[in-house]
């Protein structure tokens, strides 16, 4: 079911799964770029999911304040969740994959992260039974 719908984000949700997806489509604004990330969030706590991907291939590189953003407010917040695992698809613009490493390197020390570069093999993953962290 999808919750939230832009142009340049989809959040669903996969109930039988208890998988929530984000799949990032386009560049936006930064007041834009932040609200989705608090979305993504609340939608992320309000169904208590267990297992998330996080499709930032079409991510575009965002400013070095709404990086710094990301790594102290959404990264933190996003720590506290329940997640059981998390995969991440990499962005193939390399200057916002670079960008995004440090939040995949601070969210490793509270959810077990693995990152792919398709959406099968993240989901594979991810309803996969192991949960350590060398999954």
């Amino acid at each position: 079911m999808v919750y939230f719908q832009t142009d340049y984000l989809q959040v669903e949700h996969h109930s039988t799964s208890n998988v929530l997806i984000t799949q990032w489509y386009g560049e936006c604004s930064s007041l834009q770029y932040r609200q989705a990330l608090i979305q993504i969030v609340r939608i992320a706590r309000e169904l208590q999911a267990e297992f998330a991907i996080m499709d930032r291939r079409l991510l575009q590189p965002v400013s070095e304040a709404d990086l710094n953003w990301t790594y102290t407010v959404f990264a933190k917040s996003y720590s506290k969740l329940p997640l059981r695992k998390l995969a991440v698809i990499q962005a193939f613009d390399d200057h916002a994959e670079q960008q995004q490493q440090q939040l995949y390197q601070y969210l490793t020390n509270f959810i077990p992260t693995r990152t792919f570069e398709d959406l099968t093999s993240a989901y594979n993953w991810v309803t996969s039974v192991p949960t350590s962290l060398n999954s």
